[in-house]
């Protein structure tokens, strides 16, 4: 689980050193751009949306949790602990992600920068979210009853007795008398 609240983070359970200096939530949608063989923009479409990606800045700093390397150290078993060949989902608990409802992330990236001057390092946290959040939408019926309506649509399917390439003649007749004409041969057929 990772939490964020007043400058602490928690994920998984441990908490992490260091202050979050800030959490930034990008979302984006995906736009398809059709051109023309002179590369001149004839439409754009939108085909979808890009993962929910959440960044988070720590600043770590020597103090009673160890020395900046040892949060490091903490930080990157958190992210790729031994023998881990997978990304592992953790559930999220921050405002910002909260209102856009997202509630699971991925640990996506783990970078870490040394400020010399100062002896700090900063951490950064790049979280994705494994899909996007449907925004659910409730209607009352006039049986009081509640339908629950999501904004991923599924696709429409066909029926399958409506096709005009559907076959609709019994082939039973033709499969009998060629079975007759393979046993006795073709002369008495």
């Amino acid at each position: 689980m990772l939490y964020i609240q007043d400058k602490v983070a928690k994920l998984g359970g441990v908490i992490l050193g260091g202050q979050v200096s800030s959490v930034e939530v990008q979302e984006a949608a995906t736009i398809h751009t059709a051109q023309d063989d002179k590369g001149k923009v004839k439409k754009t479409q939108p085909v979808g949306y890009d993962n929910v990606k959440v960044m988070i800045d720590i600043i770590l700093e020597d103090g009673p949790e160890g020395s900046t390397l040892d949060q490091l150290i903490n930080m990157q078993r958190l992210f790729k602990a031994e023998g881990q060949e997978q990304a592992i989902l953790f559930p999220i608990v921050n405002e910002d992600c909260a209102a856009r409802g997202i509630t699971e992330v991925y640990f996506k990236s783990f970078s870490s920068k040394k400020i010399i001057s100062e002896s700090k390092r900063i951490a950064s946290l790049e979280l994705w979210a494994p899909k996007i959040a449907g925004i659910t939408v409730i209607k009352k019926t006039d049986d009081t009853a509640k339908e629950t309506v999501t904004a991923v649509k599924n696709k429409s399917k066909k029926s399958k007795a409506k096709s005009p390439a559907k076959d609709t003649r019994s082939t039973a007749d033709g499969k009998k008398s060629a079975r007759r004409i393979v046993r006795k041969g073709i002369q008495e057929w």
